[in-house]
């Protein structure tokens, strides 16, 4: 296979590329990444939820109630705001398939359905824990239980899970409390538990459910593994976080990956190209990635 020089646009080297025989003859593009640069993987897949935040302000508030009596219905709809704004749900940031799920729970709750808001809440709870272990339990081959568990495709012990996710420090210790909390409830609603009252412990179960996702899965409240708007309305992850297995499973298919310098094309609200600018060469820690990124921002709004 034939090789060709390029000029690189981002480190102003010559780089030697070998190339394919289509892409000899023109057939196909030549595609090149410069191999001398610094990336980092910058999140785009993260949920922004400012509508209670909202409801106090002038003129939003107003705005922001009829939305909610639309979603929620007339019919006692004070008693399902005041439900709704019971639950401390996150304004910024929870990531992967759970924005959908939670926001189900709470127009459950909201709406009076304390039963199934319960049991929802620790199926999720239930759920993230099998996601957890099935998801990263390839990255701890060598541990000691994992013959145990490689072959299996679900779990209903909670204890297992919780073991294992606590010992692979898979998430925050919090969370694991969280889940801890979670666990007798699921154990007493699941299972049959005669005169169980769901509307003594509805709003408890719900708020837990939803910080434990925010704990785990959330921006603002994983600042162990992002640079939360360090590089204003960005949020990068951290280069020490790229290679833990949390971050490569649950995290990386939310991002692209790019040098400082560089500007996204989006049609449609999807991201379309990367084209990546002169920039500087060589290794960079966080700190100078932000700056060499903000600088380039400040230098392109200048410019337009």
């Amino acid at each position: 296979m034939p090789d060709v020089s390029v000029k690189c646009i981002v480190c102003a080297q010559t780089h030697i590329v070998t190339i394919d025989d289509e892409q000899a003859c023109g057939a196909t593009p030549i595609k090149f990444s410069c191999p001398d640069v610094d990336r980092r993987f910058r999140l785009m897949g993260f949920q922004v939820d400012s509508r209670r935040s909202l409801l106090d302000k002038t003129p939003y508030g107003a705005e922001q109630t009829e939305a909610l009596r639309d979603e929620l219905g007339a019919r006692d709809f004070d008693l399902k705001l005041e439900r709704w704004k019971n639950i401390a749900y996150p304004p910024l940031g929870i990531i992967d398939e759970y924005p959908a799920k939670i926001s189900q729970i709470v127009r459950t709750y909201a709406m009076g359905d304390a039963y199934v808001a319960v049991t929802s809440s620790c199926c999720l709870a239930e759920r993230i824990l099998n996601r957890l272990v099935l998801r990263c339990r390839d990255y701890f081959k060598a541990h000691p239980d994992y013959k145990r568990i490689y072959r299996k495709d679900s779990f209903d012990n909670w204890d297992v899970m919780l073991q294992l996710i606590e010992e692979w420090a898979v998430i925050p210790t919090r969370a694991i409390e969280v889940f801890q909390e979670l666990k007798p409830i699921r154990n007493d609603t699941i299972h049959y538990s005669d005169g169980y009252d769901f509307e003594a412990v509805a709003e408890r179960t719900v708020n837990a459910i939803v910080e434990a996702i925010a704990t785990v899965f959330g921006v603002m409240n994983r600042q162990d593994l992002y640079l939360v708007f360090d590089v204003p309305g960005e949020v990068w992850v951290r280069s020490t976080a790229e290679s833990l297995p949390f971050v490569k499973e649950f995290v990386l298919p939310f991002c692209y990956r790019a040098h400082a310098v560089h500007d996204v094309i989006f049609v449609e609200g999807k991201i379309t190209k990367i084209i990546e600018r002169l920039g500087r060469v060589g290794p960079l820690t966080d700190a100078e990635f932000v700056e060499l990124r903000k600088s380039y921002r400040s230098t392109a709004a200048q410019s337009i």
